[in-house]
């Protein structure tokens, strides 16, 4: 098991290059990407993902983070997902609701995950989620960060910090559409999972 003194992350490694993808339109930065290298990935089997917070000014943009990063992990098939609707009475029951930007306290989350028999849970935070101007052109973009953590000792076991956004060479159509966002955030899911599971999944 992980001990309890493992720190916080003191490493972050930076991808060497830029990904553009062309088919959705959409163009990529360089993923953040932190991997405790003392965590044993086989322990955890059962896992919690939790509501992302959402900082940013669009007051759906949690939610909708949360279910596309969510599908890539069923996609992935790595890990038992507890249901979302049972975490949620869960941590209900313990009076852990979230705050104005969805932040849920710790303790009552580790509470509910352990009632759950999670070994880890995912969570994240939505801190961009808006249109952007640049030479005279307009297109959305998504920034997030997610972790997962022990829940027997709340220690990182990875995280990752994504923004991807509807510049690129071929123009997302829709401009601040539905579509359009919906397209980004797939996009940087679908990247974020994939870069894990490479990784560590």
């Amino acid at each position: 098991m992980i001990p309890v003194s493992i720190p916080r992350p003191i490493t972050k490694r930076w991808l060497p290059a830029v990904t553009i993808l062309l088919l959705s339109g959409c163009a990529s930065t360089p993923m953040r990407v932190y991997v405790n290298p003392q965590a044993d990935m086989t322990l955890y089997k059962k896992i919690a993902v939790v509501p992302f917070a959402n900082l940013s000014g669009d007051p759906y943009a949690g939610a909708r983070v949360t279910r596309a990063f969510t599908t890539e992990l069923v996609i992935a098939d790595r890990f038992q997902l507890v249901d979302p609707a049972v975490l949620m009475g869960e941590l209900e029951r313990t009076g852990a609701f979230p705050d104005a930007q969805g932040q849920i306290d710790a303790g009552k989350l580790k509470d509910a995950a352990t009632r759950l028999e999670a070994t880890a849970f995912i969570r994240g935070g939505v801190s961009e989620y808006a249109m952007r101007h640049q030479n005279t052109e307009d297109f959305p973009v998504v920034s997030f960060d997610v972790e997962m953590v022990d829940v027997a000792t709340n220690t990182t076991i990875w995280r990752i910090s994504v923004t991807e956004s509807g510049k690129g060479r071929v123009p997302v159509v829709g401009g601040s559409s539905e579509r359009s966002f919906g397209a980004v955030t797939q996009a940087a899911c679908e990247r974020a999972v994939a870069e894990l599971k490479k990784r560590i999944l």
